[in-house]
């Protein structure tokens, strides 16, 4: 394991020496190719090979930013939508200290603990809490046009709707050739049928 993450983080110092900015997903695709074959097709096949690639690559890039930090090289921005290299500049090191997310990168145990339930445990928790916060914004899509933009002819089950949302959104999301505009219909789509689901239940 030690000898493939380094092998990792110099894939990705590469990339990020001849590219300042990528996306998570123009990553991963960069390392399933024949260039690399670093990650097999199937590395996002289900959300459990999903979870183990991101975790490998974000351990491997904040791996990367402390070694660029200690050699006052680079500083390394990092998100799923925008992973970038921007240059050195001398506040730097105060923002090494307390960064939750780099300690939970960090921490291989993360990768070996994490179970198939956990994952859709923390699933299932963001879906809950995207469509909370929907909900408070009231939503006026037609029950209809809210089915025909999942995709779906009812009656259907939540867990059917959730899986058929990640679909979706797979399908549209901008880094895979969809559109904002797109992604943001399906999200209205998905609250309103899940509330419909809810009262229909009630």
């Amino acid at each position: 394991m030690e000898e493939d993450i380094e092998i990792l983080t110099q894939i990705l110092a590469e990339n990020l020496e001849a590219q300042h900015h990528w996306t998570e997903l123009q990553l991963i695709e960069s390392l399933q190719s024949p260039r690399y074959e670093f990650f097999d097709k199937e590395a996002l096949r289900d959300p459990l090979t999903l979870f183990q690639t991101h975790f490998l690559l974000f351990h491997c890039l904040y791996k990367l930013r402390e070694r660029w930090r200690v050699q006052q090289k680079y500083e390394l921005f990092i998100h799923t939508l925008n992973i970038e290299r921007q240059p050195w500049h001398s506040g730097v090191s105060a923002l090494a200290e307390n960064d939750p997310l780099a300690e939970y990168y960090l921490d291989l145990n993360q990768l070996s603990t994490t179970s198939e339930a956990d994952v859709e445990s923390m699933l299932d928790d963001f879906w809950h809490r995207m469509g909370h916060s929907s909900s408070k914004a009231g939503n006026d899509m037609p029950a209809a046009e809210a089915w025909q933009l999942m995709e779906v002819e009812p009656p259907a089950t939540r867990s059917f709707i959730k899986k058929q949302y990640r679909k979706l959104v797979h399908k549209y999301h901008p880094d895979k050739g969809g559109s904002v505009a797109k992604m943001q219909k399906v999200q209205k789509a998905y609250h309103r049928v899940i509330e419909v689901i809810t009262e229909e239940i009630e």
